[in-house]
């Protein structure tokens, strides 16, 4: 019984949240910025907000049964600075502008960045308030001197593919703490998770090829000679043959060349484990190729790179390894 208790308690929580999802989303749509201002900011008093409404509300009960003025006089000044107060915490959000800076890409396990802009009206500064997602990081806003602050918060990935903090909570008790402002806004964030790389020798099936028109490139600073070839614009004066100058005034230069070393083809079907695994596999081979400057391509099932090497090449792998198999 305690067990059909309980899991009934845990079905009525998913329809409460889905219910108030479904509001909060008609109240405040998603959109990549958002201003705060009286449709979307809620406020409520705190616990200690409570406590001073229940001392005034003692000091009037005092004041009536005792007709006594000075009680009266700071029944009223308190009530008043419980009024302004309201008008205080709604500003401290009010006519905030908040979106999306920038979304950094990481590993699964890592805390993932995100640069939020938080911009103020012209005016007075804002100072007190507290913005993040429930799952990560909240961090203090303080915007006093600039129109502007960019604030970065982290949330934790747990799975590869695309992560979506969703709603992010912007909240303030300023200035005297007996009053919260705070709203919920989706500003449309999300930033790419690659699979956690795996470093072993388990995975050492991938297979290379060399270069279909040979083996020798020529870059500068090679140390092997080839041949003897006419000079043209832009070779270095090093490479020149002087003495063959002086005798045929010709200019011929020092041709130098050196090994490539084969491509590197990091095969799905050829590494070992579960899919998961082959990910995180391939994607350890993958930093480990780029950090010896080793040019490599990926084949998946449904999908092949072509060799390449560099920055560019391995952000291209690693984000075909996050998306495999998840659609959108």
């Amino acid at each position: 019984m305690e067990t059909a208790s309980h899991s009934a308690q845990k079905v009525g929580s998913r329809k409460t949240n889905t219910r108030f999802n479904a509001w909060l989303a008609r109240r405040i749509p998603p959109g990549q910025r958002i201003t705060l201002s009286q449709s979307n900011i809620f406020i409520f008093p705190t616990r200690s907000g409570f406590t001073f409404g229940g001392l005034l509300a003692i000091l009037i009960l005092g004041a009536i049964n005792y007709q006594n003025s000075l009680v009266y006089g700071v029944a009223f000044l308190l009530g008043a600075v419980f009024t302004i107060t309201i008008l205080y915490t709604f500003r401290n959000l009010s006519g905030l502008s908040i979106e999306l800076a920038e979304a950094r890409s990481g590993f699964v396990g890592e805390d993932i960045e995100f640069a939020v802009r938080v911009e103020r009206p012209k005016g007075k500064g804002r100072e007190g308030i507290q913005i993040g997602w429930p799952e990560g990081f909240k961090q203090w806003v303080e915007i006093s001197e600039d129109e502007a602050a960019v604030v970065d918060l982290y949330v934790n990935a747990e799975r590869r593919g695309w992560l979506k903090p969703g709603r992010m909570l912007v909240e303030t008790y300023f200035p005297l703490g007996i009053l919260r402002a705070w709203t919920w806004v989706d500003i449309n964030a999300k930033a790419l998770v690659y699979p956690k790389p795996l470093f072993d020798e388990a995975a050492t099936h991938a297979s290379s090829k060399h270069r279909d028109d040979g083996v020798l490139i020529d870059p500068l600073g090679s140390d092997d000679f080839v041949d003897i070839r006419d000079y043209a614009a832009g070779d270095p004066i090093k490479n020149i043959l002087w003495r063959s100058y002086a005798r045929s005034d010709n200019l011929v230069v020092k041709r130098y060349a050196s090994y490539v070393e084969p491509r590197l083809w990091f095969d799905f079907d050829e590494v070992p484990g579960d899919a998961e695994e082959k990910l995180s596999r391939l994607t350890g081979l993958a930093l480990r190729a780029t950090r010896s400057e080793r040019e490599f391509g990926l084949r998946l099932p449904n999908r092949s790179i072509s060799p390449g090497v560099g920055q560019v090449h391995l952000e291209t792998v690693l984000r075909e390894l996050a998306l495999y198999g998840i659609s959108g």
